[in-house]
């Protein structure tokens, strides 16, 4: 048998040991890859904060990473996990675009506008012909929206919920029934830790949802109602247009006297239904982050309330 060391046989070895080598690092990059997809936390559907934007609107300077900035700065609680934005348009695939995300359950608000769509009806709107009629289930009706939000606050501080000291041992079923099988909170300290965070959020929905009221109160926040199938007029979105800063986040164009303007007088958002809770006794809630829309609302209202 000839074993003799050739210049050949070792150029040979060294080639093969190096493609071993080769496979063996893709092979490691491979199992961390998985095994960092496997353990990581990936978002529930309401872990998911979305807004979209409808037809004539676009996306203006002031929306450019808005919402990765609004999750670092805490703007929504611990529990949501990411912040997204989408502006649909009026392109020929929009709204095949938009059906697609809403059939993936995807979206939280959208904002659009109560812009006129025929000159010699005021009644027919961009929001009325989204949500008119039998696509009114589309979005929560907001007088419902914000009754429910207030008695889930009773749940959790009483009937007098502005003043009432949080019922911790509620928070924390709540949270446990919410995240047990959260792997954020797999140790007992993680999980002590987490209960902490539920009492930051339920105090900060009380805040958020307090200083909502008040804008209410003073006419900054307005509603826009549409018709149902039956006729009956039903508040369906908040109404924006005194906002005066926020033609920096959304905005249209109009001629006025020749002239092209932009503005976001008529812009409005309402809340897209993703849930079966409107209505329904606070114990019995199970969307507990359906309420981050209040939150969201004032960080709109304190950033763009007054021209930049």
């Amino acid at each position: 048998m000839d074993a003799r060391i050739t210049k050949s046989r070792l150029s040979n070895l060294l080639s093969y040991d190096w493609l071993k080598i080769i496979l063996a690092i893709v092979a490691a990059v491979f199992a961390i890859c998985v095994f960092f997809t496997t353990v990581q936390t990936r978002p529930r559907e309401n872990q998911v904060f979305t807004v979209y934007g409808y037809r004539e609107l676009n996306a203006a300077s002031g929306a450019a990473d808005l919402m990765e900035k609004l999750l670092k700065e805490g703007v929504f609680s611990y529990d949501i996990l990411d912040a997204q934005q989408e502006t649909f348009g009026t392109g020929q695939y929009a709204e095949t675009a938009f059906a697609a995300r809403r059939s993936a359950g995807q979206g939280t608000v959208m904002f659009t506008t109560t812009n006129r769509t025929d000159a010699d009806d005021p009644s027919k709107t961009v929001i009325s012909e989204f949500l008119g009629g039998e696509m009114h289930g589309l979005a929560l009706d907001l007088d419902v929206y914000i009754a429910d939000c207030e008695n889930y606050l009773i749940r959790f501080f009483g009937e007098k919920w502005r003043q009432g000291e949080l019922d911790r041992a509620e928070a924390e079923e709540c949270f446990l029934r919410r995240n047990e099988k959260d792997r954020r909170y797999r140790s007992e300290e993680k999980k002590q830790a987490g209960i902490l965070q539920e009492y930051e959020r339920l105090e900060k929905l009380r805040e958020d949802y307090s200083y909502i009221l008040t804008k209410i109160g003073d006419g900054t926040l307005s509603f826009v109602s549409v018709n149902d199938e039956n006729g009956t007029s039903r508040v369906k979105a908040f109404a924006l247009g005194k906002l005066a800063g926020l033609r920096d986040f959304y905005y249209y164009s109009e001629e006025t006297d020749g002239v092209t303007v932009t503005t976001a007088a008529n812009v409005c958002m309402f809340v897209l239904s993703n849930d079966r809770d409107a209505g329904r006794s606070a114990y019995a809630v199970e969307n507990d982050l359906r309420y981050e829309t209040f939150s969201f609302l004032r960080a709109l209202i304190e950033r763009f309330g007054v021209l930049s």
